[in-house]
């Protein structure tokens, strides 16, 4: 009996083993690599997916066949290597003891009839069957690159951009034409074939973007390459968009009345039909938003949908119904995000979805999607912590809900209906695809099951400022109850998700980015509570929380911050006196935010790639928040954490990569000279090599391992 139960005790230890931060960011990571890109074949009888099996980081492509429950690898390049295409980095002995792994395979075209992927890899064509038939065939050995691959309807013809034009080549004959030609001061944006194969629709820059350096100091030598990027109230590049035969000839322009081409756009979109585009445009202000309708072979232009909003206008998503009848659009004109359909010629919309609920493709979701008879989509409707999959009639009639289990049900239907493909998560479950009722990948390795991961409980609470409800989640460390009172007191430590329109508050293993969850589980496997939350401008929310941090970020979101603390104050269990904070991008802003302008609060703070000065950040983004800051010079000050750094009086460690290109190094630069020129106590640390998001097995270890010393050192 003893020996028994000692042996239960050991296969108990075995189940629920802390791993350190060593092992969990080794690849293969332990919680595997989730499929992505999912593509069907026009005709339903191939998806097309990038996947990597062993937990690794470069992807691959893998095709599913749902008639033959079959899945097959189609390609396997991690390990190609061609001497012809060495990059920069490849040819510095320096600089190429660091490289990042690879990202693999993400952008590819699929025929019709499902018979064949193209792809650009290291800036060469590629070709391979769907069935898994023949290896990849290589089209292209050329140092001067292509790209953007785009299969013709039929399958027969390969179009790419090469020197700034679109190309095709016949893959029967090997025949090679030019189809535009754009001259200078104009530049080649994005292309589209025509779903009859007949023409393009593509889309031209006028201008030169604004162009930065980004030194890199690894090398023998140091560079700077430029790469384009905006900063806070300049102007987008003036956009054109054309329609021209399949052989070349006359482009046709695009009337896009009322506001010309100097707007926020999205690449049209080919009605089935093949005659006409739409186009969504959001003007200048960020507060008006249209949707045309554009004839392709006049140019002429209808706007079938409007909205506008006194902060910024939501973005819509769209689409054409199958008959190219009638358009498909979400909008928050109810307060919510909603499903709306229009005449393709103008004329009343009408409202497919109501109800305190979001209707909206996500970073781990799909758009809504016409297929047959119904409108297809993911949704909120029961609590934004989970996704739900359905579908409607366009008349709003005869809804049903298609996915069953709890936590995040997303679903991508074939054109004919036949076949749905499920990306499914839940608590205890990375996110994997399904096709039917068949699993098709099965990403987390064995030994996942044997870490300890910590549970979670879902809670909601008044912020400070308005007493608007607040949602979040908080990841319990082992041996603590948050209905206990009158013991021990434990630290805790705030997760501020990034991105500011996005959400981390879901039923999901993993969320909102599996590698930074994993990190916060580590943490509460050292004894730190984990409270993460849902600060106002999250989505899932509505219109109103969406646009609470209006012409003030680090306002109202950090008020809801301060709920939080308000909250954990009234368990009695957590050690008010023991706080930390932590986040990346938006999070890193916050996290700066909360200690300047609460200080005391929390005792230590760790902002990695933090927006300090939003004047340093791109314009389309500050554009929506914050207007331009020429009109509103002190929305910029007030929202910007550089503004306050002389209030800082707790423990704050700031991480940044060195060649970042979204939230420039800049940022840590200019706020490290200010603590400086303070006088203030701070520590910092910097990656020569990684971008905004770390990718380097080593660079993980060592930020990961660095702010979790920190916080140890003073949380405890």
């Amino acid at each position: 009996m003893r020996l028994a139960l000692l042996l239960m005790s050991a296969a108990a230890a075995r189940a629920a083993e802390v791993w350190p931060i060593e092992k969990l960011y080794t690849r293969p990571w332990v919680w595997g690599t989730s499929p992505e890109s999912l593509t069907w074949s026009k005709n339903g009888k191939v998806l097309v997916f990038a996947w990597n099996a062993e937990g690794n980081r470069f992807l691959d492509l893998y095709a599913y066949h749902p008639d033959l429950k079959k899945r097959l690898r189609l390609t396997n390049l991690d390990p190609f290597q061609d001497d012809l295409l060495l990059s920069a980095e490849e040819k510095d002995d320096v600089r190429k003891r660091y490289i990042a792994p690879a990202a693999g395979l993400t952008r590819f075209s699929v025929s019709n009839d499902g018979a064949l992927v193209a792809f650009g890899f290291k800036g060469d064509l590629w070709t391979v069957p769907a069935d898994g038939s023949k290896p990849p065939l290589r089209l292209t050995r050329t140092q001067a690159a292509e790209s953007a691959p785009k299969l013709s309807p039929d399958g027969g013809r390969l179009a790419s951009v090469r020197g700034g034009q679109v190309v095709v080549q016949d893959l029967k004959t090997g025949q090679i034409w030019q189809v535009t030609a754009i001259e200078s001061p104009g530049s080649l944006n994005a292309y589209d074939w025509s779903p009859d194969g007949t023409r393009f629709w593509y889309t031209v820059h006028k201008g030169a973007a604004r162009q930065m350096p980004l030194p890199n100091y690894s090398g023998r030598f140091v560079t700077a390459n430029s790469f384009p990027r905006s900063v806070a109230g300049e102007d987008p590049l003036e956009e054109s968009v054309f329609t021209i035969a399949a052989e070349g000839g006359k482009p046709v322009a695009m009337k896009l009345a009322p506001w010309g081409g100097k707007t926020y756009a999205d690449d049209p979109v080919w009605s089935p039909d093949s005659k006409k585009l739409l186009y969504r445009t959001t003007e200048l202000t960020m507060q008006k938003q249209q949707i045309l309708v554009m004839d392709a072979g006049t140019g002429v232009s209808v706007a079938v949908a409007e909205d506008t909003d006194p902060a910024w206008v939501f973005t819509s998503e769209s689409g054409w119904s199958p008959d190219s009848s009638r358009v498909w659009f979400t909008s928050e004109r109810d307060g919510f995000a909603h499903l709306y359909t229009v005449p393709a010629a103008g004329g009343k919309a009408d409202q497919v979805t109501r109800g305190k609920f979001e209707v909206r493709g996500e970073r781990f979701s799909h758009p809504p999607q016409w297929a047959g008879d119904w409108l297809y989509f993911s949704s909120t409707e029961d609590g934004p912590s989970e996704r739900h999959f359905y579908r409607i009639r366009p008349d709003g009639s005869a809804k049903e809900k298609l996915s069953r289990q709890e936590g995040i049900n997303d679903g991508l239907a074939s054109e004919d209906g036949r076949h749905i493909a499920w990306s499914l998560a839940s608590l205890n479950q990375p996110l994997d695809l399904w096709v039917d009722s068949h699993r098709v990948t099965e990403s987390p390795r064995p030994e996942f099951r044997s870490v300890a991961w910590p549970r979670t409980r879902f809670v909601e609470f008044p912020s400070r400022v308005d007493r608007q409800t607040v949602r979040a989640k908080i990841l319990l460390p082992p041996g603590y109850d948050p209905a206990a009172r009158n013991g021990r007191k434990w630290p805790c430590v705030f997760f501020i998700h990034g991105a500011g329109y996005a959400t981390s508050v879901l039923k999901q293993w993993g969320s909102y980015v599996d590698q930074r969850f994993v990190f916060n589980a580590h943490l509460a496997s050292r004894g730190y509570v984990i409270m993460d939350l849902d600060y106002r401008g999250s989505s899932g929310y509505g219109r109103d929380w969406r646009t609470g941090v209006y012409l003030h970020m680090g306002g109202k979101d950090l008020e809801d911050v301060l709920g939080a603390v308000d909250y954990l104050a009234g368990l009695g269990n957590v050690d008010m006196a023991r706080l930390g904070i932590w986040g990346i991008s938006y999070g890193g802003f916050m996290t700066n935010m909360a200690l300047f302008q609460a200080p005391g609060v929390f005792r230590a703070g760790s902002s990695w790639a933090a927006v300090n000065d939003w004047e340093n950040y791109n314009a389309w983004y500050t554009s929506e928040r914050l207007g331009k800051p020429t009109v509103y010079p002190e929305a910029y000050r007030r929202s910007s954490p550089i503004s306050f750094s002389g209030s800082l009086r707790d423990q704050l460690l700031i991480v940044h990569g060195m060649v970042d290109s979204n939230v420039l190094f800049q940022d840590a630069v200019q706020l490290t000279e200010k603590l400086l020129q303070e006088g203030k106590q701070f520590e910092h640390f910097y990656y020569p090599q990684e971008d905004h998001g770390f990718v380097r097995d080593e660079t993980l270890i060592d930020a990961y391992r660095r702010t979790a010393q920190f916080f140890d050192r003073h949380l405890k």
